[in-house]
């Protein structure tokens, strides 16, 4: 399905989402915004689709928010519809238990860095950078990024990003452990296009709520997490998913996941 600003294709159990407003760069408008909210729900919601990829087209990845709208002035119903729409995108993409993996084909500013954060997986194209930009505008970080970044890389590195307004290159973000890879411009969407596949053909279930067991241990106590941890075996070891894998291991094949 094709619509103004973004793009949506299917292969087979993987969903591909692209930015397509390159002319304005990637720009999360507010209409782009619920392009984005409305594919994303619909990815979660689909149980045969099973892992998604998110890029850009053209240069840029995401040049972040729609600065136009806040030449504009912004009162307090506007503020909040935008920041609004975000938190949306932002709890799907974090809470849904399905993998995500981020394609930064290029450069990814103020909001745009954010929305890279939220992959599980980040994988960057050589020409990808990264920069807040938030301080050059005025505006505190947003699209989660004061969460995010630090789980990544750590407090200190953080703060030296987003406080001095700091770009950080592809091999920077390889090196502090921003992103996962880093391939070249050329072969980027062919390297996420078989990460996704791969993934799409696991255990669904099993890595969705290992997803949501990484978000639990960063935010509660440790009684907590092993309640939690203990709920998603109970599942796991019910599903059919385990069942396969076990079978397969005890006959020596490779497993063949229907993510249930």
């Amino acid at each position: 399905m094709t619509t103004t600003l973004t793009a949506r294709e299917t292969k087979g159990p993987l969903t591909i989402v692209s930015l397509t407003d390159p002319d304005r760069a990637n720009a999360l408008s507010m209409d782009m915004k619920q392009e984005l909210l409305d594919h994303v729900a619909d990815f979660f919601a689909d149980p045969a689709q099973r892992c998604l990829v998110l890029t850009g087209t053209g240069r840029v990845f995401c040049a972040g928010g729609d600065l136009g709208t806040l030449r504009e002035g912004q009162d307090a119903p506007a503020t909040r519809a935008r920041l609004v729409s975000t938190y949306a995108l932002i709890r799907q993409l974090l809470l849904g238990e399905k993998p995500v993996i981020m394609a930064v084909n290029g450069a990814a500013a103020g909001g745009g860095f954010g929305l890279a954060m939220l992959g599980d997986v980040i994988l960057a194209s050589d020409k990808a950078k990264f920069r807040p930009a938030f301080p050059a505008v005025g505006v505190a970080a947003d699209v989660g990024l004061a969460l995010t970044l630090p789980r990544a890389i750590g407090s200190v590195r953080a703060r030296d990003i987003l406080l001095c307004d700091r770009t950080v290159e592809a091999s920077e973000a390889l090196a502090i452990g921003m992103v996962s890879a880093v391939h070249t411009a050329d072969t980027l969407m062919a390297a996420a296009i078989e990460l996704g596949l791969k993934l799409a053909a696991g255990p669904t279930q099993a890595l969705g709520l290992t997803k949501k067991l990484l978000r639990i241990a960063q935010e509660v106590p440790l009684d907590t997490f092993l309640d939690a941890e203990f709920a998603a075996q109970a599942i796991c070891f019910g599903s059919a998913d385990c069942r396969e894998g076990v079978n397969a291991f005890y006959e020596k094949r490779a497993p063949t996941f229907s993510g249930r």
